[in-house]
């Protein structure tokens, strides 16, 4: 994963859409350069991956795998993207079992759902789910 944080065209093409060098996501080569150094920021912590993979499934679930504090949990919404290229449909329907989500919604996006020209895909949604789950 280190390596978008200095090949646009793979930065480009799994957190945001769209094609090689190609603004067509809302996304130019200079605001990936910008995120880009924002990544390289955050990569500074690694994360041990053999060791969290011991951890999972979580010893804190039901044999559902949902986690046992689920039930005292707000309401919670589970997003996964379309074009995804960093969590899988997988990943997004264990994360909703965890939190005891019975329907992640899947928006039109990129991994990165909040940033280029399909930002609101996400956000209309999230206010759809407010108004419906919150008021």
């Amino acid at each position: 994963m280190k390596q978008v944080t200095s090949d646009v065209n793979l930065c480009r093409r799994l957190f945001f859409g769209g094609s090689s060098g190609i603004d067509d996501m809302g996304i130019s080569n200079a605001d990936i350069r910008r995120y880009q150094k924002l990544f390289k920021k955050d990569s500074v912590v690694s994360l041990d991956l053999v060791d969290l993979q011991r951890k999972l499934p979580s010893s804190r679930t039901n044999n559902q795998g949902m986690a046992i504090y689920a039930y005292d949990l707000p309401p919670c919404l589970v997003v996964g993207a379309s074009d995804d290229r960093i969590v899988d449909v997988e990943g997004v329907i264990e994360s909703a079992t965890y939190l005891g989500v019975p329907n992640p919604v899947f928006v039109e996006s990129s991994h990165d759902v909040m940033l280029g020209r399909r930002w609101r895909n996400c956000a209309d949604l999230l206010l759809q789910w407010l108004d419906a789950a919150v008021y």
